[in-house]
């Protein structure tokens, strides 16, 4: 079987078993003899903000498919080839119907063959990383093939449910015409503040502010709907957002609400040197002073480092002052964004409360 044909069998799989889903209800899993375990074992998995236990859980059971009388996930996770099955098939079955990222399994699990108490202790939540290698057990264990598939059929079924409860919150839009302008922008910043998201969250609303700063410029606003996670060494852009006028970039932003530190300063010159960008402005969007206090040579907004100026400004203040250039009509346009955004089924549910929290 080729790669292709093996991740095209595992898209197929987990289509299956959620369309399955569907027509299933709670009646048809009492049965199970240890039914009660069972079900707070799921909960435990599949009822938190991280994804990657149950990637993990989904890929475990995709190779077993595939490989059902070698394959054990228990021992030799990385046999099914993971990250293929993953991210060209699963991920696409997943995507709009499930909560999950690009690299789920990889998150809480790369180069990790034993599934055990030993890999599960210590990761966050651990108690969902334990219920991960219970549910498996339970599986991998079952001698009977009925109880076997149940088994299987029971975590599909809690997923899908798991999936319709986050699709069923509806985000409010508020309405823009009855909020002025300071009031919508304190908002805005508490929100990318309480729930960034690992810094998700900051850097779309930066992006979409500045995008609107500039709607009637010649000027364009890069990098901003692009996912936030990795270095810039890695993702091979000079910063997290940057501004570009014919085709010349200048202005470079990164976002963040974690801790600045000189390897990030460093990690940011190697990427500038690379690109050969040494000569732009670079501007850190932070919170001040908590994510500059280990930098010994911040002063008054700047940082000199290796001959390289290093603006920081306040990611609140930045939001405060940005939305007193837009009219109405942009804020509107902002807020829009932002609730098509919310309401991804991939958005925690975490983030769909606060919003409405927030703004309501």
């Amino acid at each position: 079987m080729s790669t292709t044909e093996r991740n095209e069998r595992a898209k197929n799989y987990i289509t299956s078993k959620l369309d399955n889903a569907q027509g299933h209800d709670e009646q048809r899993f009492v049965g199970l003899s240890d039914y009660e375990a069972i079900s707070l074992t799921l909960d435990d998995l599949i009822k938190v903000k991280a994804m990657g236990f149950r990637g993990v859980v989904a890929t475990a059971l995709t190779g077993m498919h595939l490989n059902p009388t070698t394959y054990n996930p228990l021992t030799r996770f990385y046999d099914c080839n993971p990250r293929s099955i993953f991210e060209q098939g699963i991920f696409y079955a997943f995507e709009g119907r499930v909560p999950c990222g690009k690299s789920d399994p990889l998150n809480v699990a790369k180069n990790q063959y034993s599934l055990d108490n030993a890999w599960a202790t210590g990761k966050r939540p651990q108690k969902a990383a334990m219920a991960a290698v219970a549910f498996l057990e339970r599986v991998v264990n079952e001698t009977n093939t009925g109880v076997m598939d149940l088994l299987v059929e029971f975590f599909f079924y809690r997923l899908y449910q798991y999936a319709e409860s986050v699709r069923s919150i509806v985000i409010v839009a508020p309405e823009s015409a009855q909020v002025s302008h300071q009031e919508f922008a304190h908002k805005l910043s508490k929100f990318t503040y309480d729930y960034p998201e690992s810094g998700t969250t900051p850097q779309l609303v930066i992006s979409l502010l500045l995008e609107e700063c500039f709607s009637t410029s010649q000027v364009s606003v890069i990098g901003g709907d692009e996912s936030v996670f990795g270095t810039n060494t890695t993702s091979k852009k000079p910063a997290d957002i940057w501004l570009e006028l014919d085709s010349k970039s200048y202005n470079l932003y990164e976002v963040t609400v974690k801790k600045i530190d000189y390897k990030r300063l460093d990690d940011s010159l190697q990427a500038l040197q690379a690109m050969e960008m040494l000569d732009k402005s670079v501007h850190f969007i932070c919170r001040l002073p908590e994510d500059v206090s280990t930098l010994t040579e911040y002063q008054d907004g700047v940082c000199l480092y290796k001959g390289k100026s290093f603006n920081f400004v306040d990611l609140k203040q930045f939001i405060l002052t940005i939305v007193t250039l837009l009219d109405a009509d942009a804020i509107e346009r902002v807020t829009d964004n932002l609730v098509q955004f919310i309401s991804q089924i991939e958005r925690p549910v975490s983030t769909k409360e606060g919003w409405n929290t927030v703004f309501n």
